[in-house]
């Protein structure tokens, strides 16, 4: 079980390593170290609850509610032994001025996308929708991704390669592309490697959650603030959930 997580970390690693190495000035390599140890315990942390390891998961649910909120907690239990403090990832709900209509319109572009996508994709559900669905889909994956991948890991990216630690805005200089890039495949990475039949890379199911990863990059980062990642995520997911029970 553990395997998977180690061998998405060396993939990171090789990632930052060809990052660090295309910036060359003002790189910070500790903080390129502490995203690894950010990203691998946050990946092993969803396995802890599993019925079979520690018997934590609650009698009668389906979703992995522990998981994801051992996730939550070791991003905040991050920013308290850590070098980051909570508006430094994007914590706080103040938007920077002129920024909520343009994170409005591309919350609705990833609501569309979403919904395009399950609306094509979609099977006939086999049985009806549960309220636990519906409400962990809406809540615990867009909090603990948004919180570490755009948040945490987007953070300690952009001062690895020798961004602002505090305020940074989106531009298109390289050393934002890059940790934006980083970011995305710290999110895409683990759904487009298979080990089942050997290592394998699918590029179809690496490239949705890339581009939502590098959509809710760019909302945080112009935005100052975590909140419509979450909400972009949230509704899209809810979407995503009650298409195929509209449909069918």
């Amino acid at each position: 079980m553990l395997l998977p997580r180690f061998l998405d970390t060396i993939v990171m690693s090789l990632v930052l390593v060809v990052a660090l190495f295309v910036v060359k000035q003002n790189r910070r390599p500790w903080f390129a170290f502490l995203f690894l140890v950010a990203y691998l315990v946050a990946r092993i942390a969803v396995l802890l609850p599993l019925p079979q390891v520690l018997d934590l998961h609650p009698e009668g649910l389906v979703h992995n509610w522990i998981g994801h909120l051992l996730k939550i907690a070791w991003v905040l239990v991050f920013l308290w032994i850590g070098p980051l403090k909570a508006e430094d990832i994007g914590l706080t709900l103040k938007q920077r001025s002129g920024t909520i209509l343009p994170a409005v319109m591309g919350t609705i572009g990833v609501i569309a996308f979403k919904g395009v996508l399950a609306g094509l994709q979609s099977p006939a559900p086999s049985n009806g929708l549960s309220v636990e669905t519906l409400l962990f889909q809406i809540t615990m994956p867009p909090l603990a991704q948004e919180l570490l991948h755009s948040g945490l890991l987007l953070s300690l990216a952009i001062i690895a390669l020798g961004g602002s630690k505090v305020g940074q805005e989106f531009d298109w200089t390289l050393v934002i592309v890059l940790a934006v890039i980083v970011s995305a495949f710290s999110h895409g990475i683990k759904f487009a490697l298979q080990y089942d039949a050997g290592l394998q890379f699918n590029i179809m199911v690496f490239m949705v959650p890339f581009i939502g990863k590098l959509v809710y990059a760019w909302l945080r980062l112009s935005t100052g603030s975590l909140l419509f990642p979450v909400l972009a995520y949230s509704l899209s997911n809810l979407l995503v959930v009650l298409i195929p029970h509209l449909l069918f």
